[in-house]
């Protein structure tokens, strides 16, 4: 296939004004199921059918455009993102890689060029999450994933996932018919504003993801005893708080020092009664690990109730562990990995292997 530079400048101009769209003084404003959202959406409708995709809504609310290849029968190749944000997001998160597919399919368009699979570009419905604290709605119900428990969500005001689905075109009812077959899809590229800080340190301009990072979540609670701040002695105290506190800072070592898994993060705390004049009598922790390699967040959920052990035994407290997520990491396929990393060789720009820390993007 011949090299087709896209227009770069054209691309801007798209990502300024999908940027006005919900924009707000601290960022965007683009919230699943919001107006503003919605006329991203149109606007991301606008252009694919612009670009010559034949565009439609499916059943999750997801747009798709699809280009015709010269062989129909093969599999396509995806690209895209998605355009809703999360409140006071960034200008390029998730809208760089819809309207860098669209892009795409413009230049495809304007050069002549066809193609041998069909070619779709895909911005997905609700991957943030806000609305409904249900993420992924568009891509785990197009993989067949999205539960049960998700589709009978609803929002702060009572009103239901069904009835935001119903206002951009989708169907909760239908929602199975937006599994895609096993078959449909050969691969599926996406590009992303880096979310964390070491290709911008490296001065490399171009990451090849080699998987998405897998997610352990926890809930810590910790029994001690309330008492007086003032006339409890040192010696007899069962401090909730001050157990808590240690398991924060064990839990940092965990990844800062003893690389047991790639990152750790206490995300939240809390103590009851929260009054400084007297001593916590509960206290709870919410934490996290994320790492690609599975065998390493299982290291960490075992050291981590390791350390629970000891405070319970040390402090004279008693401590619960609770797991409420556990999130499987997806490697990329390295012919995935080496295509990409070719292409940014034959373009002229340096580029490393990297994993992604976020869990979809």
């Amino acid at each position: 296939m011949p090299r087709l530079p896209i227009n770069a400048s054209r691309l801007n101009q798209t990502l300024e004004e999908l940027g006005h769209l919900g924009e707000s003084p601290n960022g965007m404003d683009r919230v699943a199921y919001s107006p503003e959202d919605i006329l991203g959406r149109d606007y991301t409708i606008k252009l694919m059918e612009e670009a010559g995709l034949q565009t439609r809504i499916d059943s999750a609310g997801n747009i798709i455009g699809r280009m015709s290849g010269s062989d129909d029968s093969l599999p396509a190749i995806a690209l895209g993102s998605h355009t809703d944000t999360v409140p006071k997001g960034g200008k390029y998160d998730g809208a760089l890689g819809v309207m860098a597919a669209i892009e795409v399919a413009r230049t495809l368009k304007e050069q002549g060029h066809q193609t041998k699979h069909p070619l779709e570009v895909i911005n997905f419905t609700n991957e943030e999450g806000t609305r409904f604290h249900r993420w992924l709605v568009g891509s785990r119900s197009m993989s067949g994933l999205l539960e049960q428990e998700d589709m009978d969500a609803v929002d702060d005001d009572g009103v239901g996932l069904g009835a935001c689905l119903a206002d951009i075109g989708g169907d909760l009812s239908l929602i199975q018919e937006a599994v895609r077959k096993p078959g449909e899809l050969a691969a599926y590229f996406e590009l992303h504003i880096e979310q964390g800080p070491y290709l911008y340190q490296s001065g490399t301009p171009i990451g090849v993801v080699t998987g998405i990072t897998g997610r352990a979540v926890f809930e810590v609670e910790i029994e001690g005893k309330a008492n007086h701040a003032g006339t409890t002695p040192m010696s007899n105290r069962r401090d909730a708080l001050v157990s808590a506190s240690r398991l924060v800072l064990a839990i940092q070592k965990m990844a800062a020092e003893q690389e047991i898994c790639r990152v750790s993060t206490v995300g939240s705390i809390k103590a009851i009664p929260n009054a400084v004049n007297v001593i916590p009598g509960s206290a709870s922790i919410g934490l996290e690990f994320r790492d690609t390699d599975m065998e390493a967040l299982a290291a960490a959920e075992q050291e981590l109730r390791r350390l629970t052990d000891q405070a319970a035994t040390d402090d004279s407290v008693e401590v619960d562990v609770h797991r409420h997520r556990f999130t499987s990491s997806v490697l990329v396929e390295p012919d995935m990995q080496a295509l990409v990393g070719e292409a940014a060789t034959n373009c002229g720009f340096e580029w490393e292997a990297v994993a992604s820390g976020a869990g979809h993007d």
